[in-house]
């Protein structure tokens, strides 16, 4: 009976995910919009109680699942009107998988990757929640808003003077309940469902760019890092945060490319979702504004439309702060939560600042403390970004665009942790550098020495295939015959005034300039590679 529960719980977070794709019309291959609809699905699933207890609506199974089928409908609006157009099989296209096919040599690293995937959903559902972060807080909360109906319920009655766990984000406390209710004593069990989505999504994004032997190697280093594992099955902010913090600025470097607006303001939908999730990020996201802004300015759009394009991008990021932050910590909960106690208020030292850098390079990560964390997916990148310099084509457009990813994320972690003294090294910036590793993994798929090695097996084996090029930016896929193809793509949303028209993702179009009154100019045919 489980099992059927927890297939009805996929695909409603696959349903009500796809829902929120088909808002931003984004169509992608079928692996990305099966991955992506079902973690778009549990973030649907995360917001949904969380707004019920603002509005005061008790949460009890019959509302919260009511509540939940209400908003997958509504999201799927779309998608309805299509298939009373089209009949179903329309919308059973959008998952229609491509030929499956597995070469011999994956097969090794798939069945690694399997068992470590088994174990980690075994763990989920058989073991409890054991961490204190999760007891003294989430979790907590969880169970007795389950019994009780409300998320204000009588743990906040007890002394909860030793811990700040229950000023944390809702995030959790609504996905526990919901599993609760459909019947998982320990819940947690949607964990299984964002850790094998991201990993199948992660693995499709390394073998475009590379070899699948590299591919699985890569993906294999990530995996088997200790900390990161450890979160597969033990409930906690870091590994849902670290997700889609990267499927943001995976879309925002994709945007970068294609010039696709919708791929812009999902990047902010994504990173709203992140900070929501982990507040903090709000800071991290503000440090993707230069980058922004020099695509903008070189793309020549109007002021005007800079302001309302970045305006709606950051949007999601101050709500995803502000909604379960200063309103819902600060006028639902009995208890508050004062940030300003908090803060150092002797930022003329900088002293503080270069040590937090120094402790995260040397003790965090150069350190056998640091092997015990992560494994050497530090070193093996730090090998190769040493050996991209001695390879011709080396730091290519998106190869830079993920090492600015990587350098700003640890800047903006040794300034928070200097601002904010409560962010310790060994706890709070530890489980932050999560994020760090999808970024690392994006770097080295586009790393030329990888590159050109994946390039040389592909030779070697007899099949060249369109290794090292962004397929999915630009909307395109291998072929099995080791051929690019175009997607099948839907409609985009026109693009604001004075941006490039939005083009489907299935094609490759000629990229438009604005002009300075912030109308089209002469296409520019994409040159050949």
């Amino acid at each position: 009976m489980l099992v059927v529960l927890y297939l009805l719980l996929l695909l409603y977070y696959l349903v009500s995910g796809y829902g929120v794709l088909t808002v931003f019309r984004l169509r992608l291959k079928t692996a990305y919009m099966i991955t992506l609809s079902l973690l778009l699905g549990v973030a649907v699933a995360s917001v949904i109680p969380f707004l019920m207890q603002l509005l005061f609506i008790p949460l009890n199974p019959a509302t919260v699942f009511g509540a939940l089928i209400l908003a997958a409908l509504v999201l799927n609006y779309r998608s309805i009107l299509r298939i009373r157009r089209e009949g179903f099989p329309a919308f059973r296209r959008s998952f229609t998988p491509g030929p499956f096919r597995i070469l011999p040599y994956e097969i090794p690293f798939l069945a690694i990757i399997l068992f470590f995937t088994i174990v980690s959903i075994w763990r989920c559902y058989y073991l409890p929640p054991t961490s204190r972060d999760a007891l003294s807080g989430p979790e907590a909360i969880a169970e007795f808003a389950v019994r009780e109906h409300s998320m204000i319920n009588s743990f906040f009655s007890i002394d909860l003077s030793t811990t700040n766990n229950q000023f944390k984000s809702p995030f959790l406390i609504s996905l526990q309940m919901i599993c609760k209710m459909a019947g998982f004593p320990f819940g947690q069990i949607w964990l299984s469902a964002v850790f094998v989505s991201f990993t199948v999504f992660l693995y499709h994004v390394l073998k475009e760019k590379l070899h699948p032997i590299i591919a699985g190697l890569l993906l294999l280093l990530f995996i088997m890092t200790p900390e990161v594992y450890a979160y597969t099955f033990m409930i906690l902010y870091d590994y849902s945060n670290m997700i889609f913090f990267f499927l943001s600025l995976w879309f925002l470097f994709g945007y970068f490319r294609n010039k696709i607006s919708a791929w812009f303001y999902f990047s902010g939908l994504l990173m709203g979702i992140a900070t929501y999730i982990r507040s903090e990020t709000l800071v991290l996201a503000f440090l993707f504004l230069p980058p922004i802004l020099l695509v903008q300015v070189r793309e020549r759009i109007p002021i005007k439309n800079i302001v309302l394009a970045d305006l709606y991008f950051f949007l999601p990021s101050l709500l995803g702060y502000l909604i379960p932050g200063p309103l819902y910590i600060g006028h639902y909960l009995p208890a508050h939560y004062e940030v300003g106690g908090l803060v150092n208020h002797n930022l003329t030292n900088w002293s503080p600042l270069f040590q937090r850098y120094s402790d995260i390079l040397i003790h965090l990560i150069g350190s056998p403390f640091g092997v015990h964390l992560w494994g050497y997916i530090y070193f093996f990148a730090a090998f190769f970004l040493v050996a991209e310099i001695f390879v011709r084509g080396r730091f290519n457009r998106d190869a830079r665009n993920w090492l600015y990813a990587m350098l700003a994320l640890y800047l903006g972690l040794g300034a928070l942790g200097f601002v904010l003294p409560l962010i310790d090294l060994n706890d709070t910036t530890k489980r932050e550098l999560f994020k760090m590793l999808p970024l690392i993994l994006l770097y080295l798929a586009n790393n030329a020495a990888l590159i050109r090695l994946s390039q040389w097996i592909s030779r070697w084996e007899g099949s060249p295939v369109g290794i090292g090029k962004p397929l999915a930016a630009a909307g395109l896929a291998i072929a099995p015959g080791g051929k690019v193809q175009a997607v099948p793509t839907g409609k985009i949303p026109a693009a604001p005034p004075g941006k490039a028209p939005a083009a489907p993702a299935g094609k490759v179009p000629a990229t438009q300039a604005p002009t300075s009154k912030g109308r089209p100019g002469p296409s520019k045919k994409r040159r050949k590679k």
